[in-house]
């Protein structure tokens, strides 16, 4: 959502010290809206510890490929725009102060993390990503 969050909002939207804030605001404002209108007991944030884990880039070396930069691949990194990095932070620590849960784990995304939340713990859940991949987790209630 964060990384939607960054290029749905434009980069104008700054904090008043000029500190870039549009994906903390577009997160914010998306997580709000979805807390509003779907009460829940309890909401975790599937969070990305690594967006492009090594293993899949081994598996198929064109994964996610159009996020990182050609010459940033020759080095071995990937490209994260410069303006989100910093906001990730802010949004992590946003939902650390409020109580809501972040859970990740090294080498998996975010998305790996929900399909196995959704699977192994919580049967009857709501998930909100803009992953069509998970569309494999909708399951008709019974």
């Amino acid at each position: 959502m964060y990384y939607r969050s960054f290029f749905a909002v434009p980069e104008s939207v700054t904090a008043p010290d000029g500190t870039p804030s549009g994906a903390v605001r577009g997160f914010l404002e998306m997580a709000t809206a979805f807390i509003k209108t779907n009460p829940a007991k309890e909401i975790v944030f599937a969070w990305d510890t690594d967006w492009r884990p090594q293993w899949r880039v081994d598996l198929i070396s064109s994964y996610k490929a159009h996020r990182v930069d050609e010459l940033a691949v020759e080095d071995g990194y990937e490209e994260i725009p410069d303006n989100l990095s910093p906001q990730i932070s802010a949004i992590a620590q946003i939902l650390d102060s409020i109580g809501i849960a972040r859970v990740g784990q090294n080498d998996f995304e975010a998305d790996d993390i929900l399909g196995t939340l959704v699977n192994r713990v919580v049967k009857d859940a709501i998930v909100v990503t803009g992953d069509r991949d998970l569309f494999q987790l909708v399951r008709d209630r019974k």
